[in-house]
């Protein structure tokens, strides 16, 4: 939240990934489909606040303007941005809790190497010195 406070309301709307500097920068960034345009390049695009921030802006930004859905005529376009604002957070919680199960599943494969390799016996304790 603390990126996305701290958003560059002047940012450039028609910049790339690759220039992007902050969230905002990265929300409204044009992606293109050449060689490293689409990646973070800068050190201050690359912290991970920066970038879960932009992943959320980007989730509510459509041609380099931020998006307010109007559904209906009782819909006021602060609960349409609070719905936008929960959606892109949602996508930003999928994306970290892939992440950490990714990790957890990598964790578990070596624990699981290393107990298939211990057998029973002298040999178990001169593994698990190592």
């Amino acid at each position: 939240m603390k990126a996305i406070a701290g958003a560059n309301a002047s940012a450039n709307k028609d910049g790339k990934v690759s220039e992007a500097k902050d969230a905002a920068a990265l929300a409204l960034a044009k992606g293109t489909n050449t060689d490293n345009e689409d990646k973070l390049t800068t050190a201050e695009s690359k912290k991970d606040a920066v970038i879960a921030a932009g992943i959320a802006l980007r989730a509510m930004a459509q041609d380099g303007k931020f998006i307010v859905k109007d559904d209906g005529d009782k819909k006021t376009e602060a609960e349409s941005a609070k719905g936008a604002a929960a959606n892109a957070v949602s996508k930003v919680l999928s994306t970290l809790t892939i992440a950490i199960r990714n990790t957890v599943d990598e964790g578990l494969k070596g624990i699981n190497e290393v107990l298939g390799g211990i057998k029973q016996g002298e040999d178990s304790q001169a593994k698990v010195s190592k």
